[in-house]
């Protein structure tokens, strides 16, 4: 199953409306570099790209797309776990 993340998802700057999909805490301890090596450590396959965010469409991020056989809710707080 194909899980795209964006890096909007992780961003301190943006309330939950505007798309923040975790704790404002662990947000702020967000960054690429680190979700990288989440990811790596998973060991799952993934792919960066550049793009934008559907609900904030003016602004630049990343978008991982993930080969995982989690859905992506449970990945999401794996990785709230891992940043903390």
């Amino acid at each position: 199953m194909k899980v795209t993340l964006y890096t909007q998802y992780f961003n301190p700057k943006f309330t939950r409306r505007l798309g923040r999909k975790v704790n404002l805490e662990t947000a702020k301890k967000f960054s690429p570099e680190k979700l990288e090596d989440i990811l790596r450590q998973m060991k799952v396959q993934y792919e960066v790209r550049e793009g934008s965010y559907s609900r904030i469409p003016y602004e630049k991020c990343k978008i991982y797309s993930i080969e995982s056989s989690v859905k992506k809710s449970t990945l999401l707080k794996m990785i709230e776990r891992k940043l903390q």
